[in-house]
């Protein structure tokens, strides 16, 4: 029989007894009450006799029925105490029990599956009960604050701190006790801490309270989630994209951002710097349209599609230079470095823009300098070869003459080769002042002083329809410069101011003292000093912007043909670039031009002394010579020469040759030595070693060009003496007979002589005036 039968069966029983009982007594009372006294006490005790004997029997019957129910009752409680332990217990006997059992066994398996979800969260999962105990922690919340079911919400090994990781937080403001306040709270951030290790960990924690079916709180959860990585991911983004914008802000070039559209995006502020325009007037516009020429914008939107067409899904970069335009309207060269990010089927475009402008004219002025230098060395070889032939021919048409002097008609033609052959020297010597090969003797000179002199000069050349007017700088300065070399610079410039004036005009030559630091000096090809400026200004047709660049160049000329050379501002230009200055010409077509010679200042001291040039007359001697010279014909020439002088002639065709000489003892007083030989010795080197073997050492160098030998800076050095090739018998004879003749120390270098301090005083007294 099933509990449930057993039960209903002890309700009938119940029912039928107490039916009974209760039909018996109302039997009794009703009998009574209309029988004898006799008969009713009869009846009154049979009745309870029968209601005793019911009384018993269904007390038997119950404790029979409680017997047979308190077993599968205790199986149950045994069951339900076991399965809140987690435990499952095997449950016979009636069909209810095996019922509650499988009840039982599916509560046990939601439980343990509701168990295995929460430990199996990888956040921290609390609950507490509404007196605020632990009554839920998964393993995440033991891990990570160090709870467990032992312990109350407030008993834990760690500190709580606000978001700010400083302030700390009371247990009252925690998400659990807020929530089991009836608050719902969501991401709140703070920060834990261990106490033992100081270790902290930045948390964010969403909490709900938690309600019976009265809506009475009972307790809270809460969800508690690790973001201390996600803190610093994103704390390093925030840092990436701070360093980036830094880096935009801080670069020297400008930034610009566009999309595929070329629409622009980002504006840095040495964007609005260099082109004009506010980052609030670009964003939003497209850059062809604000920054480009209008000739420039199809090329620009071409390159632009070129290089995404070539972009693959990684960065890439591109460069190339083009011209801008200014918000003011100029036009400038910017060099534009392009970086192609793809988002999504997209390109974002980062553009960092250089202005160029002063780049390129300095590459310009490099690459003028470097062809210049090229044609300079052609130039200075050829002009080389060109004066040893020279000093051939110049020779032998000295003896022609000689030969011919008693025959009028000859003697003319001598006279037109002598002539030809003085304008064929004069020609080298430009070529040599282009290619900054020609030696120099730099003096102090008085630069007013010389331009007064070169002006008188001038007068009777330009004509009258010229007029020359001279402005000078006071106080002038001297200047460190070759005299001769500069007047020779002047006249060529006046010259060609007079050829540009046709018609008359006036010509300005004015001086004036300037100094410059490294960056205005570098504008101006020089290095920073103080200088001396020569202007020399015309107001002829001036130079058109397409040759201007140009004017310089050996053989260039805008002259007819036949008229000029072509060498005259080659020569001002090579001068002015040895002499440790510059020249730079400021023109525009029919407002003249204005040419501007920068010379080094000379410092303070006496003027060196140039060698006396004597008179015409040639003096010969009986000294020996040792004669060196590569080229035999002039060889052969100076070794007649110096013969027909007196001289004792030893000759050798290279420094070797003429070396082995003297380690073999020959005797003599004078070496004679061109500079430019093949073999590993120049003359310089020659020298040098013959006066460590013998001292003193009387040296006369030659050469048609002594390529930088004597002196870095293109100039004959202190006390060295130098017969520039092509020279005549007189200038041979003449720097013969000063090296032999000047004094010399114990070692070969020259004793100074006296000079007059007359033009140092007058210098130091007009640089330094008496007051009063």
């Amino acid at each position: 029989m099933t509990l449930s039968s057993r039960l209903a069966l002890a309700m009938v029983l119940l029912a039928v007894v107490t039916a009974c009982i209760v039909g018996a007594f109302t039997y009794y009372f009703l009998a009574a009450a209309a029988a004898p006294h006799g008969v009713a006490a009869a009846i009154g005790h049979a009745v309870l006799t029968g209601g005793a004997a019911a009384v018993l029997l269904a007390l038997v019957l119950a404790a029979g029925l409680a017997q047979s129910l308190s077993g599968p009752l205790l199986r149950i409680t045994g069951a339900a105490t076991a399965l809140a332990r987690g435990e499952l217990m095997p449950m016979q006997g009636v069909s209810e029990i095996a019922v509650l059992a499988d009840v039982f066994t599916q509560l046990r398996a939601r439980q343990a599956l509701l168990e295995h979800t929460v430990q199996s969260i990888s956040d921290a999962v609390l609950v507490i009960d509404a007196d605020g105990r632990i009554v839920i922690a998964n393993a995440a919340a033991k891990r990570l604050l160090g709870v467990d079911l032992s312990i109350d919400i407030q008993s834990t090994p760690f500190r709580y701190l606000l978001s700010d990781g400083v302030t700390r937080a009371p247990a009252s403001s925690s998400p659990l006790m807020r929530a089991l306040r009836g608050e719902d709270i969501d991401d709140m951030e703070f920060v834990v801490e261990a106490r033992a290790t100081g270790v902290r960990e930045n948390v964010a924690a969403s909490a709900r309270p938690l309600r019976d079916e009265a809506g009475v709180l009972c307790g809270a959860v809460a969800v508690v989630r690790n973001v201390t990585e996600q803190k610093r991911a994103y704390q390093a983004l925030i840092d990436s994209e701070q360093m980036a914008q830094s880096i935009v802000d801080s670069a020297l070039d400008a930034f610009v951002q566009t999309d595929d559209s070329c629409v622009i995006l980002d504006w840095s502020p040495h964007a609005e710097a260099l082109m004009g325009w506010t980052r609030a007037e670009a964003i939003g516009v497209g850059v062809e349209e604000l920054i480009f020429p209008e000739p420039q914008r199809a090329v620009h939107r071409q390159w632009v599609d070129r290089f995404l067409s070539e972009a693959s899904a990684d960065a890439t970069g591109g460069r190339y230079e083009t011209a801008l335009r200014h918000k003011d309207g100029h036009e400038f060269f910017a060099e534009v470095s392009l970086t192609a990010l793809r988002r999504g089927d997209r390109f974002i475009v980062n553009a960092f823009v250089r202005d160029i402008t002063a780049k390129r004219a300095a590459e310009e002025q490099l690459f003028q300098a470097q062809k210049m230098d090229s044609v300079g060395q052609l130039t200075g070889g050829i002009a080389h070869d060109f004066n040893n032939m020279l000093t051939v021919i110049t020779g032998t048409i000295e003896i022609l003459a000689e030969g011919v002097q008693d025959n009028p008609a000859l003697a003319g033609i001598v006279k037109m080769i002598d002539d030809a052959a003085n304008r064929a020297a004069q020609l080298t010597a430009n070529l040599l002042a282009f290619a900054r090969k020609q030696p120099l003797r730099p003096l102090k000179t008085d630069v007013n002083a010389l331009v007064e002199e070169v002006v008188k000069l001038l007068l009777p050349t330009l004509g009258r329809q010229i007029e020359i007017e001279t402005v000078f700088g006071e106080p002038g300065w001297p200047a460190l410069v070759d005299r001769s070399q500069l007047s020779s610079a002047l006249v060529n410039l006046a010259i060609n101011g007079r050829d540009a004036m046709p018609d008359g005009g006036r010509l300005v030559l004015r001086t004036n003292n300037v100094s410059f630091d490294p960056h205005e000096a570098a504008a101006n090809g020089l290095g920073a000093g103080d200088y001396v400026v020569i202007e020399v200004a015309d107001t002829g047709a001036g130079i058109p912007a397409a040759i201007r660049g140009r004017i310089f160049e050996p053989f260039f000329s805008t002259k007819q043909f036949g008229t000029g050379s072509g060498l005259g501002l080659s020569m001002v230009f090579g001068f002015a670039k040895q002499s440790a200055g510059n020249i730079v010409v400021f023109s525009e077509e029919g407002k003249g031009a204005t040419f501007r010679i920068y010379l080094p200042k000379a410092h303070n001291g006496p003027s060196p002394q140039m060698a006396a040039a004597g008179d015409e007359e040639m003096h010969g001697g009986n000294e020996t010579i040792l004669c060196v010279e590569d080229d035999d014909f002039v060889r052969d020439l100076v070794t007649v020469r110096l013969r027909s002088l007196g001289y004792t002639v030893i000759s050798a065709p290279n420094a070797a040759e003429a070396l082995a000489l003297v380690n073999a003892g020959t005797a003599f007083d004078l070496l004679f030595t061109d500079i430019v030989m093949p073999g590993n010795m120049n003359g310089r080197q020659l020298a040098e070693k013959v006066a460590g073997l013998r001292r003193p050492l009387r040296v006369l160098y030659t050469s048609g060009n002594t390529f930088g030998v004597l002196s870095s800076n293109g100039g004959v050095g202190e006390g060295v003496l130098l017969l520039a090739k092509p020279y005549r018998k007189a200038d041979l004879a003449r720097m013969v007979r000063l090296s032999l003749d000047r004094p010399i120390d114990h070692v070969g270098d020259p004793i100074p002589m006296p000079y007059s301090v007359l033009a140092d005083v007058e210098g130091f007294l007009k640089e330094n005036p008496p007051k009063g």
